[in-house]
């Protein structure tokens, strides 16, 4: 699974995440543990913070970590133990992947209620110098995302598409078999112009958050930072809306048809991933 940029306050919530979404298992551990000094490294990327504000900022992420250590990752175990079950079928049913991809969005909002005190508090003393500095991050970004997703022809986005899927695969189930890359072929065909359809999204999103930020003073913009960071979905355009609909169904069906099509040394494989995963993330786990 990919991780591309995210806003500044957003960067909690993405490093928070890191290790369950995107570490490798052999490294999630050592990410794990340096988050406390991963977020304010991240959120450098965007914001020159003063040390006044990074003398702020650092209790806060200890107060977060400990949320997240002793609440959330006993959830992902559980997660991922009955993510283990519904891909140990011989036909993993979609529609309990689905189910899942609920559960894992639930998380990603538990966090983002759990870091919106923060991020509120955070935006309100930017200086000018810094709101500026956010965003010529946010443009470069933008920039670099349009270069490399969006500008290649169609038929380029879908086969780089493609690859970067075969790529994330093969740690978890090694080498491909033919069958395992027609499907890939045709998920990534299914999604079609996946690409500006979510550029265009996101852009959507930033620019409401440029509103809020340019009017952080007045006495709304706790409520509306809260509902840009909490309730993400309503600020969706309705072809991003249908469109992310259709993607994680085609997802979960992919992921059905490459277990269908999967070998026992591949089912080894990843099962074997999947509880070094598990076993991983109860190391971390601390009390409340």
């Amino acid at each position: 699974m990919s991780v591309l940029r995210w806003p500044a306050m957003k960067s909690l919530l993405l490093l928070l995440c890191l290790s369950l979404l995107v570490t490798a298992c052999s490294r999630l551990g050592l990410a794990y543990r340096n988050l406390d000094w991963l977020v304010p490294w991240r959120l450098n990327d965007y914001l020159n913070l003063d040390g006044q504000q990074q003398a702020w900022l650092k209790p806060r992420v200890q107060t977060h970590l400990q949320w997240h250590c002793s609440s959330e990752l006993p959830r992902y175990i559980d997660w991922l133990h009955t993510t283990e079950s519904i891909l140990a079928a011989p036909q993993p049913d979609s529609e309990q992947l689905l189910e899942q991809f609920t559960e894992f969005d639930a998380a990603l909002k538990r966090i983002s209620i759990e870091i919106t005190p923060t991020a509120i508090e955070l935006l309100q003393g930017l200086s000018e110098r810094q709101v500026n500095e956010l965003y010529a991050a946010l443009d470069e970004d933008n920039l670099e995302d349009r270069q490399d997703f969006l500008d290649p022809p169609l038929a380029t986005q879908i086969s780089e598409r493609q690859s970067r899927m075969q790529e994330r695969l093969h740690a978890w189930l090694g080498r491909l078999n033919t069958a395992q890359v027609e499907h890939v072929q045709a998920w990534a065909n299914t999604l079609g112009e996946q690409n500006r359809v979510w550029l265009e999204n996101r852009q959507r999103w930033q620019a409401e958050l440029r509103s809020a930020i340019a009017e952080r003073s007045q006495a709304d913009f706790a409520e509306r930072l809260t509902r840009l960071l909490q309730q993400r979905e309503s600020f969706y355009s309705d072809e991003y809306r249908a469109r992310y609909a259709a993607s994680r169904r085609a997802l979960a069906h992919l992921f059905s048809q490459l277990l269908s099509s999967s070998d026992a040394a591949q089912r080894e494989r990843l099962g074997h991933r999947l509880r070094d995963l598990r076993r991983d993330l109860a190391e971390q786990q601390c009390s409340a």
